[in-house]
């Protein structure tokens, strides 16, 4: 499985941004056979609800489906891949929205989609969260998407895992100052579940103010592809690129002598799920309504809604989230 992970890098204007979309794509399916092309998170720009971007709204958020990934879906059929369309603000219409990952086949149908589990910053106010989390069926077997704060929830790669997926696409966004904590996380993560991580992200910065405080957070690149052993392909951190690397879709690991393909997992036999019953259960700041204390902190500035003037991510967010 060839797979081309775009970095992108934000411009001013959505409608550039999207027409460099289709151009990476073009560009890297004309090198010759490319599989799966996967995009970052936000990979048409910041979503309105950023610190500064209000003057988005309607602009870097879609309806699904609608003109733009019909684009995408054009391209795909025409070219013959498979696109991950890493996320897209999507509008529900009805005033709420959702992060968005989409699938779209070689035939240019839209053949599954994740939603964003874990909300991060203002997308606890304005956007509706997956409520399960699954894999995906492709051509190359089972799949996952983990969306971009997903990640940093370790059940989720994990249970992908388990569920049959060898390959886990993580469409996202680095910040500035988490450049050697991503690396470090993700081969980590690839390690302990004995998976390929896919992760794309983009190249821009958002600037804003929250009450009388400017916010600027930086996004810094660093795509890259890990599988078990390490790091395969690391993106730089400043400017738009392509990585292209071939995986192998049935996995890393050949397992034990004379068992089947896939059966032999690391860490598949250790496994005692009957003691991780806990999991289920109540936990420290379970208790916690971390959008009501959102609502509260945007509220002199934002509304109480954090809808408007540009309300984003909370401070603790723009220190420790992808």
């Amino acid at each position: 499985m060839k797979v081309a992970v775009v970095q992108t890098l934000w411009v001013e204007d959505p409608a550039e941004g999207l027409q460099n979309a289709f151009r990476a794509v073009e560009e890297v399916c004309a090198g010759g056979d490319v599989d799966v092309v996967c995009f970052p998170e936000f990979f048409l720009g910041p979503p309105w609800y950023m610190p500064g971007q209000d003057h988005l709204r309607g602009r870097t958020d879609t309806p699904i489906p609608g003109r733009i990934v019909d684009g995408f879906r054009e391209l795909a059929r025409g070219l013959r891949t498979n696109v991950l369309l890493g996320s897209i603000v999507e509008d529900l219409r009805d005033g709420m929205y959702r992060n968005t990952s989409l699938f779209i086949d070689r035939q240019g149908v839209v053949a599954d989609s994740a939603i964003k589990a874990h909300a991060f910053g203002n997308e606890m106010v304005v956007c509706r969260q997956a409520e399960s989390l699954g894999v995906m069926t492709t051509e190359f077997g089972l799949v996952g998407v983990a969306v971009c704060s997903d990640f940093w929830i370790p059940e989720v790669i994990r249970l992908l895992a388990v569920a049959g997926a060898r390959t886990i696409f993580v469409p996202g966004g680095t910040l500035l100052q988490n450049q050697s904590l991503m690396v470090n996380a993700l081969s980590s993560a690839a390690y302990l579940n004995d998976v390929n991580i896919v992760y794309a992200s983009s190249v821009g910065v958002v600037r804003g103010k929250r009450g009388d405080r400017l916010v600027e957070v930086r996004f810094a690149g660093t795509s890259l592809v890990t599988g078990p052993e390490g790091v395969i392909a690391q993106a730089g951190t400043d400017e738009p690129e392509v990585l292209v690397v071939d995986l192998d879709p049935d996995g890393t690991d050949p397992g034990d002598a004379g068992s089947p393909p896939g059966d032999g997992r690391r860490w598949i036999g250790m496994r005692r799920p009957r003691a991780y019953g806990a999991l289920l259960g109540d936990y420290v700041g379970a208790r916690r309504d971390l959008a009501a204390e959102l609502r509260t902190a945007i509220a002199p500035t934002g509304g109480a809604d954090g809808r408007d003037r540009g309300a984003g991510p909370t401070d603790s967010g723009e220190r420790t989230g992808s």
